[in-house]
């Protein structure tokens, strides 16, 4: 079967996102992802403080700023975590280390929603869409980062109708917070064009890499 044209706008500049991750930030995230191998508990607070404080510092998530919990607002978020359990490490492995798709894409939704909900309680009310993502996702590279420059770029590489056919498709539940929801669901169709219009086959955390260059 003949291989679709390839779009060279979008492929020459997820090459040289691509080329810039290799070369700068990759070995960082390397770190981070070895972070959560070693320490994967959610349950243990020692575990779940060393990622929080880490993750968010490195990608300057702004817990500190954002949450209005009383006292040390860094320590509440992992107090939330291990409240939580073993729930997270259960959900994590339901949507697996397979590529994303449509399928496991609903199953990050509803992670992502979960942890932030549960979270509430712990940050004086305060969504944490951006740090859960970052969180999550070094624990499941699969899962889209959300941060307010990635959602601002990713409006130059979508076609927004499909986009919104996504989002009829999925009807967001209701708890989904909504504009990691709108964000993820354009990525889900960046990341689709990505694997049928270029022959570069890029992984999440190097489309996440393409929305942080300059326009």
């Amino acid at each position: 079967m003949a291989q679709p044209p390839e779009d060279s706008g979008l492929a020459n500049r997820l090459a040289q996102a691509i080329k810039k991750y290799e070369v700068g930030w990759k070995p960082v995230d390397g770190e981070l992802y070895d972070l959560c191998r070693r320490r994967p508990r959610h349950d243990d607070f020692a575990d779940a403080y060393t990622k929080v404080a880490v993750i968010g510092r490195v990608y300057a998530a702004g817990i500190a700023r954002s949450s209005k919990a009383d006292g040390d607002r860094e320590a509440a978020v992992p107090n939330g975590l291990v409240s939580l359990g073993t729930g997270i490490t259960g959900r994590l492995a339901k949507v697996g280390d397979s590529d994303l798709d449509r399928s496991t894409f609903t199953q990050i939704l509803e992670l992502h929603a979960w942890v932030c909900q549960e979270l509430l309680a712990h940050t004086g009310n305060t969504w944490q869409q951006s740090f859960v993502s970052k969180y999550l996702h070094f624990h499941c590279p699969i899962v889209p980062i959300f941060d307010s420059r990635a959602e601002g770029a990713i409006g130059r590489f979508v076609d927004w109708p499909t986009v919104y056919g996504l989002r009829s498709a999925l009807s967001r539940q209701r708890g989904w917070p909504i504009r990691y929801y709108n964000f993820a669901t354009a990525f889900v169709v960046l990341y689709e064009r990505a694997q049928t219009d270029t022959s570069l086959e890029p992984t999440v955390k190097e489309l996440d890499h393409l929305l942080w260059q300059p326009s």
